[in-house]
């Protein structure tokens, strides 16, 4: 490929390479084939960029062109006509979309940390509940929890994932203050429900699976503590929870492996089997 290859010129690369394999945009929803069967994956994460909202006390990110394709030519480290181009960054385990780890909640020594954080936990069936109508501030309840399970004939499965939408992730492209503030999330009850219910993971489209007032004023996450007290894993800053074009699904929220880490980034999607 030439080094003044324009991405946009996509006709004259085809004559070229008539057989080359069209490369689709971006989408929340993709078709694919997974074992045989064909698939929607639903994308459920927010991309990371220094204007990512940013949780009170973390650090924020920051991004930076190292190399340019310009620099590599410059500095001799390829032949012309190849160069290549390197973007380096700093962030928090705890940025845009992520999965804590038990390390994370669990103040005493040996606490397991995100690269021991098993597979089993980030690639499992799950089922998702909309409490969108929550008002801000306020808890969801495990009478919420049982309500919108009854309603669409829902269980929660041993070793599953649960995820619920409140709306808040339509605030995360706008106004970063009014992201971080004011989100419904679990009370102890509701969160303890989950343990007893079976889940091993469970995520939210807001800062915290725990309410705002829990954060602000309480500063005792009962979600949090449940995670805790029970080693259950929690996700935050998810997005799309309800598009998923169905209730159940299979998840996959995959984190770094990051040594010691106290939680990291994860690309986490939604995998539902197409229907005839």
């Amino acid at each position: 490929m030439r080094a003044d290859w324009n991405p946009a010129d996509e006709q004259r690369v085809r004559e070229r390479y008539p057989d080359m394999v069209a490369c689709p945009p971006p989408a929340i929803h993709s078709r694919i084939e997974l074992l045989g069967r064909q698939c929607t994956v639903t994308d459920l994460s927010h991309e990371i960029a220094p204007s990512n909202p940013t949780f009170k006390g973390h650090q924020r990110t920051v991004m930076w062109q190292h190399l340019s394709h310009q620099d590599v030519q410059q500095f001799g480290l390829a032949e012309p006509p190849y160069s290549y181009e390197v973007v380096a960054f700093t962030l928090c385990g705890h940025t845009s979309t992520h999965c804590d780890s038990i390390s994370h909640i669990v103040p005493e020594q040996g606490a397991r940390p995100i690269d021991q954080s098993p597979l089993q936990w980030h690639m499992a069936p799950g089922i998702w509940l909309d409490f969108r109508t929550k008002e801000p501030n306020s808890y969801i309840t495990r009478a919420d929890l049982e309500r919108e399970m009854a309603k669409h004939d829902l269980q929660i499965r041993q070793n599953s994932v649960l995820l619920y939408a409140t709306g808040w992730s339509d605030k995360w492209a706008g106004d970063p203050y009014a992201y971080i503030t004011g989100y419904p999330g679990l009370d102890e009850e509701a969160s303890h429900f989950l343990a007893d219910s079976g889940v091993v993971a469970f995520g939210a489209d807001a800062p915290s699976v725990d309410s705002y007032h829990e954060v602000a004023v309480r500063r005792v996450q009962p979600a949090h503590m449940m995670c805790r007290e029970r080693g259950i894993l929690n996700m935050e800053n998810l997005a799309n929870v309800h598009l998923i074009p169905r209730r159940s699904f299979t998840f996959i929220g995959l984190p770094l492996k990051i040594r010691n880490g106290a939680g990291s980034p994860i690309r986490a999607v939604a995998i539902t089997e197409d229907q005839d």
